[in-house]
């Protein structure tokens, strides 16, 4: 399945490190890619397919929270599908827990038909070892995924034609443009740097969560952990449904990785491309950001504070404010440093303008 950070968030780390806590709530646990030269050869950014983006784009769909970053598409996108896309997308792609990955079982790069052709074409313990994964708590199966495990081709045909549905109301006519256009903005800064300061460069520019020193990437996950690419491909995938961390889906192979990271790189992007500028200042931050992510900005712009302060200011856990905390910083809202034993975050200027509703950018009013 995938996870965050060896994400495949059903996958999303299986190749090593420690499920537990990590050893304080202050501490983001870290994954971290080895590369060797060979690897570093084999490393390219290509632009998801079809039904990779349904994938991708289903948990967010499927999130019921309320002030959501994509809470006005989400809404859109929800009345554009059925009742079984939507179970579809709840019960193998859930938005807070392991998901099925059928990124890398159906080709990351592949066309609609391509992919459909590999769902269709896997051997029952391929499909099993990924829908066989699938979190019930409790429940009994519907029978349209006791018929998918037990290996039923129509019901592999009914996975395809949800999987083309989510891809459709994820990304109709007038959003594709949009959208596409963002990834291939993204593919082709990649490929501008990639080809004039070489590739070290251009994994060091990757995203604001994401840090490489040489021969090591690491990125955000939910535990800690090593993987070692053994002469596999990693392929980098920008992503308008990924936010705000990277995620890393692992073939059953291990010998391909799919490196999904945000598109969208702050909250400016984020505006332009999912929020309601009609909405008053306090509900369009909440919009944004969500409504404790609001809280939690709001008590860092009091004054430098630690996450344990913070998690009380705000009344959440300290990880769950640490969670936030790295959200944050990911959208260039605030930063973080370490002091002794703790992390103190501040407010960083676009935050502060977030915060008091004003202009940021050339044309975009975020709040107003």
């Amino acid at each position: 399945m995938a996870a965050t950070g060896e994400a495949n968030p059903a996958r999303r780390d299986t190749d090593g490190g420690d499920p537990g806590p990590p050893d304080g709530p202050e501490d983001v646990p870290m994954l971290r890619i080895h590369f060797t030269v060979q690897d570093l050869a084999r490393v390219r950014v290509v632009r998801l397919g079809p039904l990779a983006l349904a994938q991708l784009a289903a948990p967010v769909m499927a999130a019921r929270e309320e002030g959501h970053l994509y809470g006005r598409w989400r809404s859109a996108a929800k009345a554009r599908l059925t009742p079984r896309a939507m179970h579809t997308a709840s019960l193998l792609f859930p938005h807070h827990d392991l998901q099925v990955d059928l990124i890398t079982l159906a080709g990351a790069e592949a066309s609609a038909d391509e992919a459909a052709e590999n769902l269709l074409s896997l051997s029952p313990r391929q499909l099993n070892a990924e829908v066989g994964l699938v979190r019930l708590g409790g429940r009994r199966p519907p029978p349209w995924l006791r018929d998918l495990v037990a290996g039923d081709h129509e019901a592999r045909r009914d996975l395809v034609r949800a999987l083309r549905e989510l891809r459709r109301a994820a990304m109709p006519d007038d959003a594709d443009g949009r959208i596409g256009g963002l990834v291939d903005a993204e593919q082709a800064a990649f490929g501008h740097v990639l080809l004039a300061e070489g590739v070290g460069a251009a994994l060091s520019r990757l995203h604001p969560l994401v840090r490489w020193e040489a021969p090591v990437l690491t990125i955000p996950s939910h535990y800690d952990g090593e993987v070692t690419l053994d002469g596999g491909s990693l392929l980098l995938a920008p992503s308008a449904f990924c936010w705000p961390m990277p995620h890393l889906y692992t073939s059953q192979d291990h010998r391909t990785r799919v490196l999904v990271y945000p598109a969208v790189r702050d909250l400016r992007q984020a505006a332009l491309l999912w929020g309601d500028r009609s909405a008053p200042p306090q509900a369009a931050l909440a919009a944004l950001l969500g409504r404790t992510r609001a809280a939690v900005l709001e008590a860092v712009a009091g004054g430098p504070v630690s996450t344990t302060v913070l998690a009380r200011r705000t009344n959440v856990s300290a990880p769950s404010a640490s969670q936030h905390a790295t959200a944050l910083r990911a959208a260039n809202l605030i930063t973080s440093r370490r002091a002794g034993p703790s992390m103190l975050h501040a407010v960083t200027p676009l935050g502060s303008s977030l915060l008091a509703g004003v202009t940021v950018g050339h044309d975009l009013t975020l709040l107003q």
